[in-house]
């Protein structure tokens, strides 16, 4: 996947190859559906947010600048309508994630998987923008240059709330008595 390959995608779907569009489609379908699911949950929700990025990256195609990664520009369009669903998910009532109480973990012993699923838990009480910067940078293992491109924002302030978004996570993690040793 480089990004000379994705230009040439581009290219051909703009000139009216649909193969081309239908070989984009193929090669981020997973990267997009985790975007999704890391967002709403997996799913039919995560499916129909996967579907509604790739009509969005089809419809805004003659967008997109050739000078930025194309996978960095359908990262954006994916994670915000990723978090356009979040929003119109919850729940009017006002009740923040954070305000619902959750059992403590005995010990703050947990084997991976359930660590794993205590994080995933933990993300989901981040405000979405802490959510998508700590999902960004160890989930996707992206650079700080592509977060700040996909947040609209600089890579120092990227790095800044990343480190924040971090913090609030642990708390919430040790609020249920998780402990992680770093």
């Amino acid at each position: 996947m480089s990004d000379a390959d994705d230009r040439d995608l581009v290219v051909r779907t703009l000139a009216g190859d649909r193969r081309a569009f239908e070989a984009i489609v193929d090669r981020y379908a997973g990267t997009v559906y985790s975007v999704a699911a890391r967002a709403v949950g997996p799913g039919p929700d995560a499916e129909d947010v996967a579907q509604n990025v790739f009509l969005k990256i089809f419809e805004h195609l003659p967008s997109y600048r050739p000078s930025f990664r194309f996978f960095s520009w359908m990262y954006r369009i994916a994670l915000n309508e990723s978090l356009n669903a979040v929003r119109r998910k919850r729940p009017v009532s006002g009740t923040e994630p954070d305000d619902v109480p959750d059992d403590a973990v005995a010990d703050g012993e947990l084997e991976a998987a359930d660590l794993e699923d205590a994080i995933g838990e933990a993300l989901m009480r981040l405000t979405e923008e802490d959510r998508a910067l700590v999902i960004l940078r160890h989930y996707e293992d992206l650079p700080y240059r592509d977060i700040a491109f996909i947040m609209e924002t600089t890579e120092s302030l990227v790095k800044s709330r990343l480190f924040t978004a971090r913090q609030r996570l642990r708390t919430v993690l040790t609020t249920r008595g998780i402990r992680l040793d770093a």
